[in-house]
């Protein structure tokens, strides 16, 4: 079965997909970021195997909120290294490196080079990038 298509908003918005293959497209249609279900945990949404411009990342993707800069160079989202966690991860589709957040953000917004948090528990949280970040290749 084909990937659902599905294009990320232009306004640093997230959207939700879970349970399904999926295959995001950035804003400036650039970069393509595939989700192969893989799973359900207990109690937990689905997690994905991620490719971003058909190259892996580490990791899981869950099946959850997405988001990426309107300029279509970085992407947010719920990520597990192993099972069962969850992260919040920002990747740099431009340079291949990503960035664990020091506190998880259900649902946020991109509002560069700030990934602030919305609704819910995630009302509040908020990451500023400031260049300190210790990214990591893949």
């Amino acid at each position: 079965m084909e990937p659902k298509c599905v294009e990320l908003p232009r306004n640093g918005g997230s959207i939700h997909v879970s349970m399904g293959d999926f295959e995001l497209v950035t804003p400036n249609g650039e970069h393509r970021v595939e989700l192969l279900y893989r799973g359900e945990p207990p109690h937990g949404d689905s997690y994905h195997e991620v490719f971003i411009d058909r190259v892996s990342l580490p990791g899981y993707a869950w099946g959850c909120n997405f988001a990426c800069t309107d300029d279509s160079r970085y992407l947010a989202f719920s990520w597990m290294a192993r099972r069962i966690e969850r992260i919040t991860a920002v990747v740099d589709m431009a340079d291949r490196k990503y960035v664990l957040l020091p506190a998880y953000i259900y649902d946020f917004v991109f509002q560069w080079p700030r990934l602030e948090g919305v609704g819910g528990l995630s009302t509040g949280l908020s990451f500023d990038f400031a260049g300190a970040e210790h990214w990591l290749s893949y």
